[in-house]
């Protein structure tokens, strides 16, 4: 999160609310018990690879202030005020790890809501034959690594930033997914 940033605000029906956006450098309306309700785009990368299936996860840099040293799902983040989900799922992949993707690349995975006020659209994104030449210009970022899916539980468990260790519903809808699309 960049504190120059405004958040897209949305009314209680999911519409985005036009001329008003969440400064993120106030409270949190996550945690500020704000009426706002705010939007997160997350993308989670995989490809198949010689041990199988392999999801990236990005390394959180130390000096970021929250989850640093934490891992991370491969990119996401809030999305800006008159930005649509598939453009904050495309801008969040650039910046964390400079992973170039287009909304065609994105695959429309599940919605989920997060705490009083937030909600989640998540995408996945076949990174198949595609470049590993990632980049972290924003010092977000120190590093990604690939994890196989059949270990993906345990260093979910022993290595993920707090709210990622205790969201199995995301991870149960995440293979879901990959069942549904043939991916398992």
């Amino acid at each position: 999160m960049h504190k120059d940033e405004l958040w897209q605000v949305y009314n209680p029906n999911g519409e985005p609310i036009i001329d008003e956006g969440w400064e993120a450098s106030l409270d949190n309306p996550e945690v500020s018990g704000a009426k706002a309700i705010v939007g997160v785009a997350v993308v989670f990368l995989y490809r198949h690879g010689k041990p199988g299936l392999e999801f990236l996860w990005q390394k959180r840099a130390d000096g970021i202030d929250r989850y640093p040293g934490y891992y991370d799902i491969s990119a996401g983040g809030h999305i800006n005020l008159g930005e649509t989900i598939v453009e904050a799922a495309i801008r969040e992949t650039a910046e964390e790890i400079g992973a170039k993707i287009s909304a065609d690349d994105l695959q429309f995975a599940f919605t989920k809501s997060f705490n009083k006020n937030r909600f989640a659209w998540v995408f996945m994104v076949d990174w198949t034959g595609k470049p590993e030449d990632f980049s972290f210009d924003d010092q977000e970022v120190s590093e990604v690594k690939w994890v196989p899916f059949a270990e993906m539980e345990e260093f979910r468990k022993n290595f993920a930033k707090p709210p990622l260790v205790r969201d199995d519903l995301v991870f149960a809808n995440l293979e879901d997914w990959l069942k549904m699309h043939g991916e398992l």
